[in-house]
């Protein structure tokens, strides 16, 4: 497959200097980020839930993780405690997540998932995946692999990633 002279160039550019790598990054995750967020926001279960990404993370770490106290979900996220209450709060009132007093120590809350959040995590993460298909399928198959060769390097960036290499 031929590459074409804009990618060559712009290669070329990534190579010559590492603030040109380190301004393509912040200029592209987060755009490729919304622009998979909009195709999700068009199938159902994104569409009807009203849910921001933020809680849509919180669903998803829990349903992962099983029940977990605030702190280690503000962690994984890489935000502040308070910010995964306010998160939790209107999940709870959602009837998506229920808070309840961990079992080892009584002073703390833990945030589990309720049957309807259980649906909901599973539901929005198949209508993510299916959006990632569809913005992915396009992609010649060398292209694909390139994409997934350059996203396995990408998870050095990953807090709980970067210990293994």
């Amino acid at each position: 497959m031929s590459v074409s002279p804009r990618a060559k160039a712009r290669a070329a550019g990534a190579a010559g200097t590492s603030d040109e790598l380190e301004r393509r990054l912040i200029a592209t995750i987060p755009t490729v980020i919304r622009h998979l967020l909009a195709h999700a926001r068009r199938r159902p279960s994104w569409r009807d839930s009203k849910l921001t990404f933020q809680q849509y993370n919180v669903l998803r770490i829990i349903h992962g993780g099983g029940p977990m106290g605030p702190a280690e979900i503000a962690r994984r996220l890489l935000v502040s405690p308070p910010v995964v209450t306010r998160l939790a709060a209107g999940l709870v009132d959602a009837g998506l997540v229920a808070r309840e007093r961990d079992p080892v120590d009584r002073r703390a809350v833990l945030l589990s998932l309720t049957a309807a959040g259980r649906r909901r995590a599973a539901a929005m993460r198949r209508d993510l995946l299916a959006a990632a298909a569809e913005l992915i399928e396009p992609l010649p198959e060398e292209r694909r692999a390139a994409v997934a060769s350059a996203l396995e390097e990408l998870q050095v960036l990953l807090p709980e990633r970067n210990l293994t290499r």
